[in-house]
């Protein structure tokens, strides 16, 4: 149910200095978004919880869940190297669950609590906070420094999340040819050589206009 995917969107290298450019398209688990942001030397867009509507939110909680990929046991440190199947208790009048029959529980309390905000009246800014933990997150990701990410990130005692995304960048980056890129070329993800070479002509003409 979880989905950690990586696109390039556009990859250019400079002719004269052979510098990379690449930009990437992201979806992985909203938790470890903060993980991602500690990387400075990124350009950074991300999609908004608050931008979301309340009833599509829970849609994708509802289809396309985060659910832990490695279920860490419980040990002394940032890292969890073995697992646990161990199961949950919820109640103590009812049977145990396995550990993704307890997450997604709480993934079912946390839609019944947003509808009964959502109902009640609240904002979706507000709402929204509830379903973040269960949720995805689409970034845009543009940077030409990437070896301390790689290092960190996919690395042994990485978070296996964050593992398994650094994981996919790199294969999409290994796989990808870039683009060689003159002076006055551009690297606008999403956009086609057009309206590249376009948005390059108006930026020209503005400054000329301004001498």
């Amino acid at each position: 149910m979880t989905t950690i995917t990586a696109k390039i969107v556009a990859d250019s290298i400079a002719a004269r200095s052979g510098v990379r450019l690449t930009s990437l398209l992201l979806r992985y688990p909203r938790p470890i978004h903060s993980e991602l942001m500690t990387h400075r030397v990124f350009s950074r867009n991300a999609s908004s919880s608050r931008a979301i509507p309340v009833e599509r939110l829970i849609q994708q909680v509802i289809d396309d869940p985060f659910v832990p990929l490695h279920w860490g046991k419980n040990q002394p440190g940032m890292q969890a190297h073995e697992e646990t199947s161990a199961p949950v208790i919820l109640y103590d009048d009812a049977p145990r669950f396995t550990r993704e029959g307890a997450w997604l529980a709480a993934r079912d309390e946390a839609v019944r609590h947003a509808r009964a905000f959502a109902a009640a009246g609240y904002h979706k800014q507000i709402v929204n906070r509830l379903l973040e933990p269960f949720a995805h997150i689409t970034v845009l990701v543009t940077s030409t420094e990437w070896d301390n990410w790689f290092a960190l990130r996919n690395h042994p005692d990485a978070e296996p999340h964050i593992q398994r995304l650094a994981q996919a960048m790199l294969q999409a980056m290994d796989q990808s040819v870039p683009r060689e890129v003159g002076t006055l070329d551009w690297h606008l993800p999403f956009a086609d050589d057009e309206e590249t070479r376009e948005a390059a002509q108006r930026y020209l003409r503005d400054r000329l206009m301004r001498r």
